[in-house]
């Protein structure tokens, strides 16, 4: 069993300082930019895209509507605020309530299990079912502390105690299954091939409702049995040992990588299902005829292997997982579908919705969409690459967006990039949807698509450069009249070459970026990619409207993204103003989703080693970071690749960033200015301090290095910038602990000042 559990460091909110004498501004998640296409308003425009994705419901935010929760695994949890009204929900991106979720392992599910009528949390955990009891903060945020995982003592099998399991990779069912008032467990057994019922005995032992007791009833629920092949067995024996007793048996063998999901399809109050496989695209229905065969054991009688027949059947790559979840809010619980195999599955088809329709004795499952909730956001798929650039010449930067592409049943990635024209007028913010496919680039079957725009041929109009995923650039001239009309773009170079006729590649993932580094007037060529660098190509053209590159250095600046890796790192550069000073700075995105701050190269010296500020700039991070159950980090990082771009959108003097993540959607960050004053902002920047264990419980753990005042003061806020914790130490003790037993679950800050400096580092509360 694997020992990793994922936890979303998802920071969209920055915590403003309370410490008097300093002006404080920072980048926060905000959703003013609208956003319409196909002639109506994306508003999950911004959430970040959807890939994998499982679905629960809860309320979040102690308001009596139920609220959407979004697991996507290795990627984390993202939560949506239902806006509506009972029966017409609204749900929008609310990010700051994923803060308040512990690490998640696998699948992610709320039920109520102590009849308080708040959701409880469920998930993988270590060994298959681990319960976190939830709770309202004082803000009404819901939050969650550890209960504990599931294990049982046989009651009608020797041994124990058993940890109740599921495979990893697997999504269980929890519900009422035998409907006696508690939650029951469902999930296959460790071949694949038999369901084990864990019964919750909370009812029959007249236990507290606040009580979890399992104990494995049936190895064979259903009797049914699953093989490699899309039907399943029906009726057959089983002598609860798992071992199928037909004369079948031995003819078959099994596999692990099933997605039950039990709901009760025609109404008649017994629980049928959908099986989803990992070797096959559409679902399995099977019929529960325990209420036909005037009760007893649950018992399938009929199956649709391609449900639903005479309707529109679920064809999802790859591996399919079905929800059961009252998405319209109609008081019908409704069947969401999905795929849960990774990256290699559909990445924008990927939210089938069907609706319930049904009355008792009369199912009635109506395909709505296959792209529901995806048709309200900016999703380009897997992995996009955004940049602001004013194509109509109207003194407003619109938004293009590239990616690696949208899944294609080849197997094969189509990348297209999309064009949204910034409409804004004063005080109303907008985009609004061209093409979905500028320039027809998807004819040109790249693999990859990140653009860059500037003059790279010094003919004072700017190009257009694509970065791919093999490493190399396409280059494409700007032939039309002048600089003050829209481009007209033309493919000048399929392979982007140097002054030697060499074609330049850096390894895989180009992300061009162009900028005059050297400071001699002409636009010169950055590239991040997959090995975490900048490569720099210095224009060294002589005539105008001729292209010349002349590689100067692979590692400019020694800058790098995710510096204690060495692969797969993806470093996506923007330099610009990032802030009010009006400094020119460098981000880097990176696989671990983090932003690096650089600077040291405004001079021009392009031979200098650059200053990194921030190894996590303002927190907008998106991190997904691996631990293991002891909360010690491994090292790793998740898959998130974050790039950026940054501009003044809505035209009012202040900055706007778009980051995009390996989901294929973006996420918006607005300037925002906290106290203002007249006084100097002290520098903050991270390197110089450690916490540990991260995530922490009870106490949490200091080290510094580097700082030459004798003392340091030390402050523990939250994500709001309240202080919860100062006091002053020497700094020749290097380290100190505090404890943490009055801090609930949750996300902080440990902040360090010295002088007239300041250092941070993130950490996480579990309880």
């Amino acid at each position: 069993m694997r020992l990793l559990v994922r936890y979303v460091l998802l920071v969209l909110m920055v915590f403003t300082s309370v410490i008097a004498g300093a002006q404080m501004s920072f980048f926060q998640a905000d959703a003013s930019v609208k956003v319409f296409a196909w002639g109506s308003e994306q508003t999950l425009a911004w959430c970040g895209g959807f890939n994998t994705p499982q679905f629960t419901t809860g309320d979040l935010n102690n308001d009596g509507l139920e609220d959407l929760v979004v697991f996507i695994p290795w990627l984390g949890v993202q939560t949506f605020i239902n806006k509506g009204v009972a029966g017409s929900p609204d749900y929008r991106y609310a990010p700051e309530y994923a803060l308040n979720f512990p690490p998640i392992y696998d699948y992610l599910i709320l039920a109520d299990y102590n009849c308080d009528g708040i959701p409880d949390l469920f998930h993988q955990g270590v060994n298959g079912f681990s319960v976190y009891k939830g709770f309202y903060n004082t803000r009404k945020q819901l939050c969650f502390t550890y209960y504990k995982d599931l294990y049982y003592s046989n009651d009608i099998f020797s041994g124990g105690p058993v940890n109740a399991f599921n495979n990893p990779g697997d999504i269980p069912v929890i519900v009422d299954v035998d409907h006696d008032g508690d939650l029951d467990f469902i999930s296959y057994d460790i071949g694949g091939g038999n369901i084990n019922f864990y019964k919750n005995m909370q009812v029959e032992m007249g236990l507290p409702c606040d009580s979890i007791h399992i104990a494995l009833k049936d190895k064979c629920w259903g009797k049914v049995y699953q093989g490699y092949y899309r039907s399943h067995t029906l009726q057959y024996s089983c002598d609860n040992s798992g071992l199928l007793k037909s004369s079948g048996s031995g003819e078959k063998k099994t596999h692990s990588g099933n997605t039950p999901c039990l709901f009760d399809w025609d109404m008649d109050g017994d629980y049928d299902y959908l099986d989803g496989s990992v070797s096959f695209n559409q679902m399995t229905f099977l019929k529960n005829g325990r209420k036909e065969a005037g009760g007893g054991p649950d018992s399938m009688i009929y199956q649709d292997t391609t449900w639903q027949a005479g309707g529109t059947p679920i064809n999802i790559s790859i591996w399919p997982a079905a929800f059961n979840v009252d998405i319209d809010q109609d008081g019908k619980k409704d069947i969401l579908v999905a795929p849960n195999g990774g990256s290699s599955s559909e990445n924008y088809k990927c939210i089938w919705y069907y609706k319930n329709l049904s009355t008792p004795g009369v199912p009635n499952w109506v395909f709505q969409s296959d792209s529901f909730l995806i048709d309200k956001t900016i999703d380009l798929g897997t992995a996009s690459y955004p940049a602001l650039f004013d194509y109509n010449k109207d003194g407003k930067p619109d938004l293009f967006v590239g990616s690696d592409g949208y899944y294609q049943s080849s197997g094969v990635l189509q990348s297209r990039m999309s064009y949204y024209l910034n409409t804004s007028t004063p005080g109303n913010p907008s985009f609004t949807l061209q093409t979905n496919d500028f320039l027809g680039l998807s004819s040109y079957a790249f693999k990859g698509i990140a653009p860059a725009f500037g003059d790279i041929d010094n003919d004072g109009i700017a190009d257009m450069l694509i970065g791919h995923s093999d490493g190399t650039i396409s280059y494409f001239k700007n032939i039309a009249a002048s600089d003050t009309i829209e481009p007209i773009w033309q493919l000048m170079q399929l392979a982007l070459t140097d002054m030697n006729g060499s074609v330049i590649n850096v390894g895989g993932n180009a992300a061009p970026f162009i900028y005059d580094i050297d400071k001699d007037g002409k636009k010169d060529l950055i590239i991040g990619g997959i090995y975490g660098y900048i490569q720099y190509y210095q224009n060294v053209s002589t005539v105008p409207g001729t292209i010349s590159l002349k590689l100067i250095n692979t590692k400019l600046g020694k800058a790098k993204a995710d510096p204690t890796r060495s692969y797969g790192i993806y470093s996506a550069p923007f330099i610009g103003k990032t802030d009010s000073t009006g400094v020119d700075y460098l981000l880097l995105g990176s696989n671990s989703g983090n932003l690096y701050r650089y600077t040291g190269f405004q001079s021009g010296d392009t031979t200098a080693t650059y200053t990194l500020l921030d190894a996590n700039y303002d927190f907008i991070d998106s991190t997904y970071n691996l631990y293991n159950h002891s909360g010690t980090s491994y090292g790793l990082y998740g898959n998130l690749r974050s790039t950026v771009t940054v501009g003044d959108i809505a035209g009012d003097g202040g900055l706007e960033m778009i980051t995009g993540n390996v989901r294929g959607g973006l996420e918006l960050y607005k300037w925002k200015t906290y106290m203002p004053n007249h006084e100097s902002v002290p520098i903050i920047e991270t390197g110089k301090v450690q916490v540990f264990p991260n995530p922490a419980n009870d106490v949490l753990n200091i080290k510094w290095s580097g700082i030459s005042e004798p003392e340091v003061q030390l402050s523990i806020l939250n994500m709001e910038g309240q202080v919860l914790y100062k006091s002053t130490v020497p700094s020749a003790w290097f380290s100190t602990s505090v404890a943490l037993s009055k801090l609930s679950q949750g996300l902080y800050i440990c902040l360090l000042q010295s002088g007239v400096n300041r250092y941070y580092s993130k950490f996480t509360v579990i309880r």
